[in-house]
């Protein structure tokens, strides 16, 4: 699963998306230069853009805190697709 970020100056990245809460989710950040207190808007699978902020950045990921959220249907939804997107990959 992917998330699409946007930063205030318009960059545009695609991350893959390695874990994911009700308050937001770790990403691999790539060569994304995101630094803590970054606001970012992101937009996971099936979802609008969302306004969100990023609280850490570790070696080659990064956790994002969403403004709002996830409702728990929501939230099993995309655990479930994260799971596939895993089991894919293996």
């Amino acid at each position: 699963m992917k998330a699409k970020c946007r930063s205030k100056s318009g960059m545009k990245i695609e991350l893959p998306v390695l874990d994911i809460s009700p308050i937001g989710c770790m990403v691999d950040r790539l060569a994304w230069s995101a630094q803590p207190d970054d606001h970012i808007l992101i937009q996971l699978e099936g979802l609008g853009f969302q306004p969100a902020r990023v609280v850490w950045v570790e070696d080659d990921r990064a956790g994002i805190e969403l403004e709002q959220l996830l409702h728990e249907a929501v939230l099993q939804k995309l655990k479930q697709s994260l799971a596939r997107a895993a089991s894919a990959a293996n």
